[in-house]
């Protein structure tokens, strides 16, 4: 696994992007920003059965060379229902990558710590998503990326208001944060894999639009 804290979009891009994203980073400091993070501690339930995060990763049978990540989707408030909303990422020593969040936190071990963002937590700038009618929700979704960086998500965690997020809402990015408390779930709900019933009805939806068109 590559570097947790670094994503998935990769060091390329953050380099490519490193002096527009400190910039924009440094404006934002005064932001609300949400400390997050899915650590060793977390469990995920499939068909009634309970099994650590690393084990249900393990079992999962992700092709060889993809990736397992987090990332926080973001719903309610203004958001449609479809509309794909996800928390941008800070990276300390780099700045704001806008965007990256889509991409997640990529699960590794630092520091003797196991997790997607372990130990400190990842930052992620949650002012945008801090009022509305009906409130915000934060679902943190578990994921399978695969070499192309198609996400697949496997698990996801309860939804959770901005409100009751308070004791994890800072004002400021911290390249150090310390002690400063984190949000981590720590359960986790399997997403169900297509059925192979399910599988070949998409296939033949395919095969009777791809026919048409070559009759049009």
């Amino acid at each position: 696994m590559r570097l947790g804290a670094l994503m998935r979009v990769g060091i390329l891009k953050i380099a490519a992007c490193a002096a527009v994203a400190l910039t924009v980073g440094v404006a934002s400091a005064d932001e609300d920003i949400l400390y997050w993070m899915v650590d060793s501690n977390a469990t995920v339930e499939k068909d009634g059965v309970t099994t650590s995060v690393a084990s249900f990763f393990e079992n999962y049978g992700a092709p060889q060379d993809s990736a397992f990540a987090a990332r926080v989707r973001v719903t309610g408030g203004n958001i449609q229902e479809g509309q794909d909303v996800f928390l941008d990422l800070y990276i300390p020593g780099y700045g704001l990558d806008v965007g990256g969040g889509e991409y997640g936190v990529e699960f590794s071990e630092v520091g003797g710590y196991w997790g997607a963002g372990v130990p400190t937590g990842n930052q992620s700038p949650s002012g945008d998503y801090s009022a509305g009618t009906p409130e915000y929700n934060f679902i943190v979704e578990l994921g399978n990326i695969d070499s192309s960086d198609n996400w697949t998500t496997v698990a996801t965690s309860a939804a959770a208001t901005y409100s009751s997020l308070g004791n994890y809402i800072h004002q400021t990015f911290d390249i150090n944060p310390g002690q400063i408390a984190v949000w981590a779930p720590s359960t986790f709900t399997a997403v169900p894999e297509p059925s192979s019933g399910l599988l070949t009805l998409i296939g033949f939806a395919f095969l009777v639009l791809r026919r048409k068109r070559k009759e049009a």
